[in-house]
């Protein structure tokens, strides 16, 4: 056994003088020691299995997530939720604009049916009375405004609202056959009052008596109760043809005469276009309604008249 030189200090300086050890200080730089640190695998209590060690930085605290993110992912969710409500809100409309679409029409239809009902029911009364029983008259209510409607300034339709005043006869009507109706357009709230700027409701009155009493046409009717048929009417026109020829407004027809056919036009706007009108003045109400072609919804009917003494 060679002994070491008795100028070394130690076993382990004379062992890296001599080439056997190498100082780790003279191969490895910090971060090849640092390497070490994170790539060593000690065991566990000798049983040759590896410890979990932390991929990080002996001390070095973790990192968080900063407010300029945060930020972001806020804003993200923020705008997403905003898309989400408008789409959720324009969906709302179609569904309430659908609505209003289907409580227009069935509107319309129902006055309509209601219109075909009565007119179809039209017969002569072969009174002896002659104008002083009309069987049928029809006439523009020249008290009432109505307007015509405009395109780009152009006059498309002018609208009318009539007055009809009929006699039917319904085989099961009590306490008699025979039925004096009118129907007429006139004040939403009084049915009384004239209509304010062409916008009105369609009103119908209706009662029973001797085909040939002359007071079916003096009765008060606007204040006998009417029933309300169309609301926010704008347009209503009735023509009665006979032989070929229409009744020219405030004509009338007795004794035996009735019309073959009876065209009838109903025009009305939505409650919302309605509503929007009446918030303004008379003129520019007028000015409105007519502009708004778009809003009106008009029925054109033809009805039948039969023409027999009952």
């Amino acid at each position: 056994m060679n002994l070491p030189p008795s100028n070394c200090l130690s076993m382990n300086l004379c062992l890296v003088g001599r080439g056997v050890l190498t100082p780790p200080s003279a191969t490895r730089t910090p971060r090849d020691l640092g390497g070490a640190l994170r790539t060593a695998r000690p065991t566990s209590a000798g049983l040759g299995f590896p410890r979990a060690v932390s991929g990080s930085w002996p001390g070095r605290p973790r990192r968080a997530v900063t407010i300029l993110e945060l930020l972001i992912a806020v804003s993200l969710i923020s705008f997403i939720v905003l898309a989400l409500y408008k789409m959720f809100d324009q969906t709302q409309e179609q569904m309430r604009k659908a609505v209003r679409e289907v409580d227009k029409f069935e509107s319309g239809r129902s006055a309509a049916e209601l219109l075909r009902r009565d007119l179809s029911q039209l017969v002569a009364a072969y009174s002896p009375l002659g104008s002083a029983a009309v069987n049928f008259f029809t006439g523009t209510n020249w008290a009432t405004t109505a307007f015509g409607m405009t395109n780009n300034g152009t006059n498309i339709h002018m609208n009318t609202l009539d007055d009809v005043y009929f006699l039917a006869f319904d085989a099961e009507a009590t306490p008699t056959n025979w039925l004096a109706m009118r129907y007429w357009v006139a004040d939403s709230t009084a049915p009384v009052s004239n209509v304010t700027a062409g916008l009105g409701t369609l009103y119908r009155w209706t009662t029973s008596g001797n085909r040939f009493s002359p007071t079916y046409q003096t009765i008060n009717y606007a204040a006998s109760n009417p029933q309300r048929v169309a609301e926010n009417v704008v347009h209503f026109r009735v023509v009665g043809t006979t032989n070929g020829f229409a009744v020219p407004p405030g004509g009338f027809l007795t004794n035996a005469d009735v019309p073959t056919h009876v065209t009838v036009e109903l025009g009305y706007v939505d409650a919302k276009t309605a509503s929007r009108a009446r918030s303004f003045g008379p003129v520019d109400m007028v000015s409105f309604l007519s502009t708004n072609v778009d809003s009106v919804h008009l029925f054109r009917m033809h009805i039948p008249i039969r023409n027999s003494q009952q």
